[in-house]
């Protein structure tokens, strides 16, 4: 289960890591960087709401968690004036 719970924030991440890096790519690159990743995110959201709808809402809410943490420590802050 520990494992599980990794999994899903480790997607999320990598989420965030696509979307924040994905425009200074060639957009070949991008759009096959999101394809698979939405695959992977699917398969991952499917497997878990085979358990149960318990374990797929705690599955969104992981990916969730892995997108807001790159954008929490990883994204550059705006300077306000």
């Amino acid at each position: 289960m520990f494992a599980k719970i990794i999994l899903g924030i480790l997607i999320g991440f990598l989420g965030g890591v696509v979307e924040d890096r994905g425009p200074s790519w060639r957009r070949k690159t991008e759009i096959i960087s999101e394809v698979l990743l939405f695959f992977i995110g699917l398969a991952f959201l499917i497997s878990s709401f085979m358990f149960g709808a318990l374990y797929g809402a705690m599955a969104i809410a992981e990916i969730t968690a892995g997108v807001y943490a790159y954008q929490k420590v990883f994204r550059s802050q705006k300077a306000s004036s």
